[in-house]
């Protein structure tokens, strides 16, 4: 099938280029990257066809010739403070994303926070905006939903999830390579891939079928719901950081034994699946080491944790502090100073999550008394969105 990429001018089409990443917060260093978002309107043709679609473009090369906006935008660099020294050192390249505007517009309407604080952009890091975008951009209050305030914290407890798995593979690094013996299992398994994957899907459809939250509606009233949903999320929140918990036993040996499974068979799913998940850890500890550059893992040696994951982890929540405690979204950050010196080494661990569980507490509180409605105004959006096609 023709790429649909070939099939119109992207650069051409293109409504939006931005300056995204620690340039926009104002976080940038000698040697951070050199992020550009743009948004494009693909053409009928493209956007109605039963065989075509169009999500996103990135160049084969990046520092090729990617069109006259997308290399005016490149030239504009030299206007900036930080991105312009940045892109002019050697070897350095600038990456370039370009979304269709139905995948952007879709995104900013759930309250994804890379793709709203693109909408959300400083005036200094707009590298190309047409008449469209400034449509968009003129409406972009109309995206801002309480789903925000999960998003951010969301994106938080990700950067968390990586700062505490870093963190236990440089206090207790894993020796070698997890065996199947080690967790009671013979050499080779007795349950094919493809059964072992047919009972974990009906067991979990057990397990996602006992569901309550959609039954408080039935039950209780509005206030309530909404502070047994709040637990709810956060307790997601917290358990998502590990990767086998003793709720999820449970939870799993129950939802099986409804479905006929014995207790033997449901012990060597289980320790199948914990074998997994530690082989899964040891890849992924081995791809940490080889990866991670010099510099970041003298910072992670020398204060014990990965500070660079601190810095975002403090900026996604405060991020999210202001937009529940005055309905506004600041990409560039004023306490940007502090977040760098985060990075560098300036909290302890401890230090650290002391204030990420205060933020999260104040984040909860000030939620109660937001005013931004619980869901996106599809009708406006679709509004806007035709306006901007027509």
């Amino acid at each position: 099938m023709t790429d649909p990429t070939t099939m119109f001018d992207i650069d051409g089409t293109t409504i939006f280029l931005g300056l995204t990443g620690s340039h926009a917060y104002g976080m940038a260093r000698p040697d951070s990257d050199v992020d550009i978002r743009g948004v494009c309107i693909p053409p009928r043709t493209i956007r109605e066809s039963h065989y075509y679609s169009f999500n996103q473009w990135t160049p084969e090369e990046q520092t090729g010739n990617w069109g006259a906006r997308s290399q005016a935008a490149i030239d504009k660099l030299s206007e900036h403070p930080t991105a312009g020294e940045c892109y002019q050192l050697t070897n350095r390249k600038a990456d370039l994303v370009i979304y269709s505007l139905h995948k952007f517009v879709s995104l900013c309407a759930v309250n994804n926070p890379s793709f709203l604080e693109i909408l959300f952009l400083p005036d200094g890091a707009v590298l190309f905006a047409a008449p469209q975008w400034e449509v968009l951009r003129e409406q972009r209050q109309t995206f801002l939903t309480k789903e925000a305030r999960h998003r951010y914290v969301g994106y938080a407890m990700g950067q968390l999830k990586r700062i505490e798995t870093h963190r236990n593979w440089l206090l207790h690094p894993p020796k070698r390579a997890p065996k199947r013996g080690d967790f009671g299992l013979p050499e080779e398994s007795v349950l094919p891939a493809d059964v072992r994957n047919q009972i974990d899907e009906a067991v979990n459809k057990i397990i996602r079928d006992w569901g309550v939250e959609d039954g408080l509606e039935n039950y209780l009233d509005g206030s309530v719901q909404d502070v047994l949903r709040d637990r709810m999320t956060q307790f997601q929140a917290a358990v998502l950081r590990c990767e086998v918990t003793l709720l999820d036993e449970k939870l799993y040996t129950l939802a099986g034994a409804s479905i006929g499974l014995s207790k033997d068979v449901l012990h060597v799913i289980k320790q199948e699946r914990k074998y997994r998940s530690a082989r899964k850890n040891w890849q992924q500890y081995q791809k940490w080491q080889t990866d991670r550059n010099e510099a970041r893992a003298e910072l992670e040696a020398k204060y014990g944790f990965d500070t660079k994951h601190a810095s975002h982890l403090i900026r996604l929540l405060r991020t999210g502090l202001e937009l529940m405690t005055d309905n506004q979204l600041r990409v560039f950050r004023g306490d940007a100073e502090e977040l760098m010196a985060i990075r560098k080494g300036a909290m302890t661990f401890d230090e650290l999550m002391e204030t990420a569980n205060g933020l999260q507490d104040q984040i909860r509180g000030a939620a109660k008394e937001n005013t931004f409605p619980t869901e996106p105004d599809r009708d406006a959006i679709d509004k806007l969105l035709f306006s901007i096609l027509d």
